[in-house]
């Protein structure tokens, strides 16, 4: 009987090298649009829907290059002037959702990989998200809420941390006329109490409503082709002016990102509004242009400013104004302990700056505010 021939276990050496290990993994890219707003914070837009993509259009405009539009409207985006891997189809079918927020719904949450793809591939790195809808139409008042949920994702998903705090909401209320219709008063409604549920729970912030039957009334005498741009645009401004602000410093006293931060990020819903004045004689010129602002806002009414959590006011004069003009400083104190007085206990941010323009403008910015409940009930 041969004996057996007991084998040595042999080691390692002898196992092939695989060529992946002289590779390096790569760092994922996540960016392929930059941000050219010059604000301090960078922000994200998707619009959903005909006007959510008109609103996401003018931030876009102003710099902020990571905005989608999203729509199941194949002609609504064709005539949406935003470059085509800026927009994201979601057809369910038909030519878009009509006034049906059902069928608005099924299409953001069938296409939600497909928004988040399109977040991945423009938005990138981004501090803060705005959904952007119509009230009225079934695109954005049924797929808003689904389209937030895809946003809390991709914001998850890019490393911010609390994600309710990072994602808001633009959002229209219809024109009294506008209103008329039963269909896109009951969709408008709808959509602005379930948003407007998010933002006072804190799973929103902040819900900024743009009020259309007040832009009618400031807006009169404009053309119909430059109605719908000079309104959206003006809306984005305001938002892009703090931004702005926030990142330019001040010889007297800052208005700086984590101002504006604890703004945006503080819940419920947030207004804006901006006052010229030529001088300042009086000593309640200033607080009077404030109160003037507030009135005069493209923004829904019927806000209860005693609801607020914070609040920032913020001065911005002329070279020669700030340098000659006698008891200014005085007058300016004055006006933000008005907006203080107004607001209740809400914290107060100010900011005084100076810039090339011989006139005073003051502008303001008031977060956590309860729901306009007064407006949204003529919507019923």
């Amino acid at each position: 009987m041969d004996e057996e021939i007991k084998k040595e276990p042999k080691g390692l050496d002898d196992i092939p090298e695989l060529d992946l290990e002289s590779y390096e993994i790569p760092p994922e890219e996540r960016e392929s649009v930059r941000d050219s707003s010059g604000g301090c914070l960078t922000f994200g837009f998707v619009g959903v829907g005909q006007c959510g993509g008109r609103i996401a259009k003018s931030f876009y405009d102003l710099g902020y290059k990571k905005s989608i539009a999203v729509n199941t409207a194949k002609h609504d985006l064709e005539k949406l002037e935003l470059p085509e891997k800026h927009k994201l189809l979601t057809g369910i079918g038909d030519d878009g959702a009509g006034k049906d927020m059902a069928r608005g719904r099924q299409a953001a949450i069938e296409h939600s990989q497909g928004i988040f793809d399109a977040m991945k591939r423009i938005l990138g790195e981004v501090d803060h998200i705005f959904v952007c809808f119509g009230g009225g139409g079934g695109t954005g008042g049924g797929g808003v809420v689904p389209t937030i949920e895809v946003a809390k994702k991709y914001a998850k998903y890019i490393g911010l941390d609390e994600l309710d705090r990072r994602v808001g909401v633009i959002g229209t209320l219809p024109s009294h006329g506008e209103a008329m219709s039963p269909v896109v008063s009951k969709n408008a409604l709808a959509a602005a109490m379930e948003v407007g549920a998010l933002a006072a729970k804190g799973k929103i912030s902040p819900y900024i409503i743009i009020d259309n039957d007040r832009i009618m009334k400031l807006y009169r005498g404009l053309t119909v082709k430059e109605f719908w741009p000079k309104i959206n645009s003006s809306v984005a401004k305001m938002l892009h002016i703090f931004n702005v602000l926030a990142s330019r410093s001040s010889e007297y006293m800052s208005f700086d990102s984590r101002d504006f931060r604890s703004i945006i990020e503080t819940g419920g819903c947030a207004i804006m509004g901006l006052t010229k004045l030529d001088k300042a004689s009086n000593q309640t010129d200033i607080s009077a242009a404030i109160r003037d602002n507030l009135e005069k806002t493209m923004l829904a009414r019927s806000f209860d400013l005693k609801t607020a959590k914070v609040a920032a006011a913020v001065a911005v004069g002329g070279h020669r104004m700030m340098a000659t003009q006698a008891g200014l400083q005085d007058k300016i104190n004055y006006g933000f302990d008005m907006l203080a007085n107004m607001t209740g206990n809400a914290t107060i941010h100010r900011g005084i700056h100076e810039d090339s323009r011989e006139v005073m403008r003051i502008y303001t910015m008031i977060g956590g505010l309860a729901l306009p409940n007064t407006r949204l009930n003529e919507l019923g």
